[in-house]
């Protein structure tokens, strides 16, 4: 039976022993044993920063984090991203910046992100738990944030290139918006039709809330 996104995110604590597995054979999985290929990016201590400053520097702490997991799996680093960056958007909601709604939405993506970045760079040869697609869809997240960095680093924008990763964004942020119900729904119709398909050939609706995280994780992001 699929895992919830949720009850995935609360996977956090799990044993790190359980996560040393020599191979990955299970049909509907996607695994992941890749590194993280984002520079380090310097810059000013994060609380003497910007609201929208610092929370762009959460963004392109994945390598750091990367490199931190490979040696230590321990947690507190995990931690202080992410509550970190929640302090940060707490601002720009109190600002009035960008609507709570919206808000909640980038944090999940972002812990997921920052789980994912975690859980494939730890000691172990990969991980592999029950099929859903939350791996596939923080992957898609991580990715596409190399992408926009790379965007901003060089200056110049090419359309088309961000043109897919926006879309891509969307897709991803469509799938955080769905609540456990409406996803163990698309897992049930799924279930009944005998195959999941990739998590980029799933439909899903774009809400508005969906929308406006996608274009604010894209500015952020792109933001020279």
């Amino acid at each position: 039976m699929p895992i919830h996104r949720r009850n995935f995110m609360k996977l956090l604590g799990v044993s790190v022993a359980s996560l040393y597995l020599a191979r990955c054979r299970s049909p509907f999985v996607t695994t992941s044993c890749y590194l993280v290929v984002l520079s380090p990016t310097p810059g000013p201590p994060l609380t003497n920063s910007p609201a929208h400053q610092r929370l762009r520097l959460y963004w392109l702490r994945f390598d750091e984090l990367a490199q931190k997991s490979r040696t230590d799996a321990e947690t507190s680093f995990r931690e202080e991203l992410v509550s970190g960056h929640r302090l940060a958007l707490d601002e720009l909601v109190a600002s009035l910046e960008v609507a709570a709604p919206v808000a909640d939405l980038v944090q999940e993506a972002y812990e997921a992100a920052v789980f994912h970045v975690w859980r494939s760079n730890i000691p172990a040869t990969c991980y592999d738990m029950s099929f859903n697609y939350s791996f596939s869809s923080a992957d898609v997240l991580v990715k596409q944030t190399t992408v926009l960095n790379q965007i901003a680093e060089t200056g110049t924008v090419d359309p088309a290139t961000l043109e897919k990763a926006q879309a891509a964004l969307e897709h991803d942020m469509a799938f955080y918006a769905l609540t456990d119900e409406e996803l163990q729904v698309l897992y049930d119709k799924l279930g009944e039709q005998g195959r999941y398909p990739s998590f980029e050939d799933v439909s899903l609706e774009l809400t508005p809330e969906a929308q406006a995280a996608t274009q604010f994780i894209v500015d952020l992001l792109t933001a020279k």
